[in-house]
């Protein structure tokens, strides 16, 4: 009887010895093989969710909100091109907000394979639904002449075999803002703003982080019938500029459904800056006092947003 219980020991044993060797013999195709001259490597991006504490006040802890939620960017996109000839080297990545609320995990990452060579990288992250194209690196657009809250890195890439197989990288902010408080209600037939600035362009040169060509913009804001009779309503819009800080002229009217102009405002020598926000507060659709109001008269106030002043930083 003990030989015969040793025996089935001995067989339970094989058998587990055996089960685990075929384990380990599946679990071998999972790794990639890459061939001669050929590195992959990864890029992982981190958003930081960027909230004041004034804004935590009876909605929980800091810890109740991921830090790596998007709050800000609602596309990520990363651009390979080969350094010598400008042709884009493998398909572009993009990874969106829907995405992030299935797997949150998945959305941060890119991971792309290459043969050894020198390399242009270009990450994009910016906010809103329209459809980016990018023609090539001096020429990135959206569409409809839409500028979104756009953040930047464009830089070299040097694969080989002593290439690390992450990436970090800084995304910087390429727009300036302006910001338009409306302190009077709204008016029930109003149905959008439009915005028409002399200085900007809606064409980014990752190159530069500028304007491709300073040719102004026009820009409209629909505006819901829910919002009718309310007041200190804000509206933004960005501006890719031709250089670091520029004035612009501004022409801002109010619209009804027919694009009747109901109230219209000029502003003249508006400071923008990249990665800074102007603001104005005032009446927006009510005559004022001054119906040709200036910087100089209005006091126009620049600040540079605590919310884009620190960088977006991609760590491994």
């Amino acid at each position: 009887m003990k030989s015969r219980n040793c025996f089935r020991s001995l067989l339970l044993l094989l058998a587990s010895s055996f089960l685990l060797l075929l384990m380990s013999c599946q679990s071998e195709p999972e790794e990639t093989t890459l061939a001669d001259g050929q590195c992959t490597i990864s890029f992982s991006v981190t958003n930081y969710r960027q909230i004041s504490f004034d804004d935590l006040s009876g909605e929980g802890t800091r810890a109740d909100i991921p830090s790596d939620h998007p709050s800000t960017l609602d596309h990520l996109l990363v651009a390979v091109f080969d350094a010598e000839t400008g042709q884009q080297a493998c398909s572009q990545i993009q990874h969106d907000y829907e995405s992030y609320k299935t797997k949150p995990y998945e959305y941060p990452q890119f991971t792309v394979t290459l043969p050894y060579g020198h390399y242009r990288v270009l990450v994009l992250g910016y906010s809103g639904k329209k459809t980016c194209t990018i023609s090539s690196p001096s020429h990135i657009s959206w569409e409809d002449n839409y500028v979104p809250n756009t953040f930047l890195y464009y830089g070299e890439l040097t694969l080989n075999e002593d290439t690390e197989p992450t990436k970090e990288i800084t995304l910087k902010h390429v727009v300036a803002a302006f910001h338009l408080t409306a302190e009077d209600a709204i008016p029930a037939e109003l149905t959008k703003m439009r915005f028409v600035s002399t200085e900007g362009g809606t064409v980014l040169n990752a190159t530069t982080g500028f304007a491709l060509e300073n040719t102004g913009r026009t820009s409209e804001i629909a505006v819901p019938s829910t919002y009718k009779g309310k007041q200190k309503v804000p509206f933004t819009t960005y501006y890719f500029l031709p250089m670091e800080q520029v004035t612009s002229d501004f022409t801002i009217q109010a619209l009804d459904k027919n694009d009747a102009v109901l109230n219209e405002k000029h502003f003249k020598s508006v400071p923008l800056r990249i990665n800074y926000l102007t603001e104005w507060t005032g009446k927006a659709f009510e005559p004022s006092d001054d119906d040709e109001p200036d910087g100089e008269k209005r006091g126009f106030y620049v600040e540079w947003d605590t919310q884009w002043a620190d960088t977006l930083h991609i760590t491994p």
